[in-house]
């Protein structure tokens, strides 16, 4: 690709750096192509501004609420700990079955995998995918491992649950900053997850 057809434009959201946007016309199908693609030390920095917010805005109505005791026992993160291996994992398994179910080849078009430089699972789908249906699988991860076990924490007052909400949701700040990026793109507009970065390609139509 020519330097014509590469450009690297900050994010909207002010985010400078942490976003790559990148424009490749395909003459072939009439498509542009837009890489969108998010840094990883942009995204780690992002999850420990969410756990601080998760920590105070929830956090302290909870407290109010509940009144918890603060007992750490040695079964108490034992299990945490495998409730949070268990959960990395479920993480990826939740991408994996909304790709499933939106894709047109199901299943067949999503696989799993390991990055080694940064020891995390991964969930890749080969097909393009609507930005409604590609958004909401991405989001799945955090309504369902993040939000939910917060919202049960209040009802049965669980610390433990609350604190787990709060990592998942903060686990899930890479894939909030990719659908904030789709946020102004047609809901019917084509993306395909990118294969070995965190983001999407976006697959604009030409207009001659």
């Amino acid at each position: 690709m020519n330097e014509t057809n590469e450009t690297n434009i900050a994010n909207e959201a002010n985010v400078t750096d942490e976003v790559n946007i990148v424009n490749e016309v395909n003459e072939q199908d009439g498509y542009k192509k837009e890489k969108r693609t998010i840094d990883i030390v942009a995204a780690s920095k992002w999850a420990l501004a969410i756990m601080g917010l998760s920590v105070v805005l929830p956090g302290v109505p909870f407290y109010l609420i509940w009144k918890p005791a603060l007992a750490i026992t040695w079964q108490g993160c034992l299990l945490f700990f495998l409730l949070f291996i268990a959960g990395v994992a479920m993480h990826e398994l939740i991408h994996g079955i909304f790709f499933g179910l939106f894709a047109e080849s199901g299943f067949s078009s999503v696989r799993f995998g390991f990055m080694r430089e940064y020891l995390t699972p991964y969930c890749h789908c080969s097909e393009p995918l609507k930005v409604k249906h590609y958004s909401l699988a991405a989001l799945m991860p955090a309504l369902l491992l993040g939000l939910l076990p917060m919202v049960v924490a209040f009802f049965v007052g669980s610390l433990f649950w609350l604190l787990f909400g709060i990592v998942f949701l903060s686990a899930a700040s890479g894939d909030l900053m990719v659908v904030w990026l789709l946020r102004k793109e047609p809901h019917d507009t084509l993306v395909q997850d990118h294969v070995s970065e965190p983001g999407c390609w976006v697959y604009k139509k030409q207009i001659n």
